[in-house]
């Protein structure tokens, strides 16, 4: 008799499931998808844009975390991961473009220069200040990244740099993201004592990380989207 399987949720993490599945059971289990949705995969959509394929949810992923690019590699798509190119990506806010903050951990800054220009004077004195504020953080929780950051430094914040950042990579609020989802070196030094979260964000950038930080796929996630149901064949 076959193995019948439901996966509840058909964006990357219920393909990636079925996929798993299938691997591990055989080609002969029935896999089943529940999701309210007319299409597969969830938050990641691609469209044709002037005739060109354009991620229109998360656009990228990062690229010094094994996971996207090992299982491009075991869907046979090694060749189709692509890096950014070198020019300096910008955030559309107050009906104008702003240069990517630079001296960030996911959009984090570790000074208030970092943002200046972006957020306005009352903002970039709190930063400025923020150090000198009394932390309370409890080492292993996980809050939203979004509420940390609004506490710390302001809204403007969140909503000028931290969101935008994390909108191309999760396609997701920063209301919604845990902080060690979103910047895990960053929770690991407030872990770790950083008596400040400008401090923490200080402490956290991988020295000796090299290579582009983001990735993308040629072609867009369809790609991948598209390899996944080939293989897992869920119903």
């Amino acid at each position: 008799m076959n193995q019948a399987y439901c996966v509840v949720g058909a964006g990357i993490s219920g393909l990636v499931a079925a996929y798993r599945i299938r691997t591990a059971v055989g080609e002969d289990a029935q896999i089943v998808l529940f999701d309210p949705a007319d299409r597969l995969g969830g938050v990641l959509r691609t469209e044709q844009i002037a005739g060109q394929p354009v991620d229109v949810g998360a656009e990228a992923f990062v690229a010094r975390r094994p996971e996207v690019p090992a299982l491009l590699a075991e869907l046979g798509l090694a060749d189709r991961q692509i890096a950014t190119t070198g020019v300096r990506p910008t955030i559309y806010s107050q009906r104008r473009l702003h240069p990517l903050p630079a001296d960030t951990v996911a959009g984090i800054p570790a000074t208030a220069q970092s943002v200046a220009g972006l957020v306005d004077r009352a903002t970039l004195e709190r930063i400025t200040a923020e150090p000198g504020r009394p932390l309370d953080w409890h080492p292993g929780s996980d809050p939203a990244v979004g509420a940390v950051v609004a506490d710390r430094f302001g809204e403007q914040v969140v909503a000028r740099s931290l969101d935008p950042m994390l909108s191309g990579v999760y396609a997701g609020s920063a209301d919604s993201i845990g902080i060690r989802s979103a910047a895990p070196t960053v929770a690991a030094a407030l872990d770790a004592g950083a008596p400040s979260l400008t401090e923490a964000v200080r402490r956290a950038p991988a020295g000796g990380a090299r290579g582009p930080v983001f990735g993308a796929i040629e072609g867009g996630y369809r790609v991948l989207l598209d390899a996944l149901t080939a293989r897992a064949r869920p119903q």
